[in-house]
């Protein structure tokens, strides 16, 4: 089993952190995981953007083709869309991305309201966390109970923001 996922999105979004705790994750259920955060040279607002590819073997840490792509913001779809695989999924947070041109027919384009569903799960700082939720669903090597204990550890500090993460995590895995 080999999967390549690329999440882009603006600083401050939360892309890196959401692709630590998938890692995290992946690498307790027992795989091999490259992890490779990237950042814009902005102090506030730039790109962000991590390579991640989770498989059984050792793998190049930079991904060829994603199978998984997961875009929060217009830039980003321009600059990354052509690194999904042809049969691909193109995942675009349809509450902040406006533009979809040039994707091929066979690539499986998804758009969903990441940051609409934040905001009804209670908290909109949580977008990312439901995109984790949507990307769980697409990746059943990676249990989802694993990836909600990475939550919850990731806010021990502030205890306070468990449940609505976890409500939000739940509501992007049902969509």
């Amino acid at each position: 089993m080999k999967k390549e996922l690329l999440f882009s999105g603006i600083g401050g979004q939360g892309v890196i952190t959401l692709g630590e705790t998938l890692c995290d994750a992946a690498i307790k259920a027992g795989y091999n995981v490259t992890f490779v955060p990237f950042y814009g040279q902005e102090k506030r607002g730039g790109r962000t953007m991590c390579n991640i590819v989770i498989s059984d073997g050792i793998e190049s840490p930079i991904i060829s083709e994603a199978d998984i792509m997961l875009i929060f913001d217009d830039r980003s779809l321009g600059d990354y869309q052509g690194l999904v695989s042809p049969n691909g999924k193109l995942i675009i947070n349809s509450s902040m991305v406006s533009v979809e041109e040039n994707v091929p027919d066979t690539v499986d384009v998804r758009k969903v309201p990441f940051n609409d569903v934040a905001v009804e799960a209670g908290n909109p700082k949580t977008a990312n966390v439901v995109a984790m939720g949507y990307i769980a669903k697409l990746l059943p090597e990676v249990p989802f109970e694993l990836i909600q204990e990475f939550v919850e550890k990731s806010f021990a500090a502030k205890p306070k923001l468990i449940p609505v993460n976890i409500k939000a995590l739940s509501m992007g895995y049902e969509l």
